[in-house]
């Protein structure tokens, strides 16, 4: 039976992002990455048993560019198997934007992230310091990686759920796979824990 979960947050953000959702999973055994942006990077084995990946934004990423063996589903909030725009992706940020936040990051990391956390939706104080060498890795990594084919891999596997006034254009776009868009923005798993948690939990009940 599954009843496990790996979780990975997005650009910008810590761990932590993830504990108003598993406030409302407490029979669920969860390992959760942090990707070092404000401290020590802390990347878990991978659950022993029968498990969910989560991503958040750039997390979804992340997954899809990985080898998950055990791993019985995907569920994304606010996810994307590519996050530039390209011909064939006209949904994507353009790269330009990343290209100016890099520059900018060189300069003023916690400016860059605070401008940044708002335009998805939080004024919430940063977790620690920033460390500018991870985070410039991690925008570097959303100009560059396209994991729409790894995507389709998965075939019915990845679920998804997005808001509908998500800014980002990538996220907007979903993916082929079975998916939700519900009231809200870019942080649904901060700004609606429990909905997200339902969702969680009709994917480990699918999953058996």
């Amino acid at each position: 039976m599954t009843r496990a979960l790996y979780l990975v947050h997005g650009w910008g953000f810590d761990a932590s992002f993830w504990a108003p959702l598993l406030s409302h999973l407490p029979d669920v055994s969860a390992q959760v990455v942090d990707c070092g942006y404000f401290g020590a990077e802390h990347r878990p084995a991978l659950p022993e048993t029968p498990y969910l990946a989560i991503g958040h934004s750039a997390g979804s990423l992340t997954l899809l560019g990985q080898d998950l063996p055990g791993c019985e589903g995907l569920v994304f909030f606010n996810g994307f198997p590519r996050f530039t725009a390209a011909p064939d992706f006209p949904n994507g940020t353009p790269e330009r934007v990343l290209a100016r936040m890099r520059a900018r990051l060189k300069r003023d990391p916690a400016a860059v992230l605070h401008d940044f956390r708002a335009f998805c939706g939080t004024e919430a104080p940063l977790p620690g310091k920033p460390d500018g060498k991870v985070l410039d890795y991690g925008l570097e990594a959303l100009q560059q990686q396209d994991h729409r084919a790894q995507a389709a891999d998965w075939e019915n596997r990845p679920h998804w759920m997005t808001g509908t006034d998500d800014p980002f254009g990538a996220a907007q776009a979903g993916f082929a796979s079975p998916g939700e868009r519900v009231a809200g923005g870019h942080l649904l798993p901060l700004t609606h824990p429990g909905v997200c948690a339902d969702f969680v939990r009709r994917r480990l009940d699918d999953a058996g």
